[in-house]
């Protein structure tokens, strides 16, 4: 049983995250950590998601063993949870977003003491369809891409982390990027690259947040026992595929 440290358990991510570890053998989540300001703090956990007490409550400390840290909190007071983690030396899954290159760097940094795993988006189809448009890039350089997004208006970074990494693929401005903000659940992101002679076009779609919360636990599984070090989902793709 692999024990889990959850940041960010009271939001929408945290609240998939915890519908699946719940029907998953292998995972145990012992600490559902929010921050002190928090309108969920002392509230039990069943009650406040699912309208059924289960008697594990929202905390603002961790207090209860565990073998890895995932983080699904936002961006608010990521450098004192980054000291944290430094001082708890705990593998830690980052999956916050909307980052800055400093906080980027600080979360890099401490690779040099546990596993670090960053990733933004955790459906191992986006990290497939990744890789699959860096390979095309790399083969014909003469091709344009064109990205655009659309996320739940509760999406904070605009475009998202997802969107921007296809854009470092072929160092496309991020204010060309199409973004958009539209409803309560679901998103896409939809990728076209194209020439004067052809045009490939590729579009992700989810429906809502499970996908995400399967692919954390997931990754949770496969890297939490890893050496030090920094990974990514074309890390895991690697290992998996090649």
């Amino acid at each position: 049983m692999i024990k889990v440290c959850l940041i960010g358990a009271s939001g929408k991510m945290g609240r998939a995250v915890i519908e699946e570890a719940n029907n998953d053998d292998d995972i145990e989540i012992t600490n559902f950590i929010v921050h002190k300001e928090s309108e969920a703090l002392n509230f039990d956990v069943g009650k406040f998601h699912f309208e059924q007490a289960n008697n594990k409550i929202f905390e603002a400390s961790i207090d209860r063993d565990f073998d890895c840290i995932i983080d699904f909190a936002t961006r608010e007071k990521i450098e004192e949870r980054i000291r944290l983690y430094e001082r708890l030396k705990r593998p830690v899954l980052f999956c916050t977003t909307g980052l800055k290159s400093s906080e980027l760097d600080g979360i890099r940094n401490l690779s040099k003491e546990m596993p670090i795993f960053m990733a933004p988006n955790t459906s191992l189809v986006i990290a497939l369809m990744h890789d699959l448009i860096e390979k095309v890039l790399n083969f014909n350089n003469s091709l344009k891409v064109k990205i655009s997004e659309k996320h739940h208006t509760s999406k904070l970074d605009k475009p998202s982390g997802t969107a921007l990494s296809f854009a470092k693929l072929r160092n496309v401005k991020e204010s060309s990027i199409e973004s958009l903000r539209e409803g309560e659940s679901g998103n896409w992101h939809k990728i076209q690259i194209f020439n004067n002679l052809e045009q490939l076009e590729l579009k992700h779609s989810a429906s809502n947040r499970s996908i995400y919360a399967q692919g954390a636990l997931n990754i949770v599984k496969w890297f939490y026992q890893k050496p030090k070090n920094l990974y990514y989902m074309q890390t895991l793709i690697e290992d998996l595929y090649e």
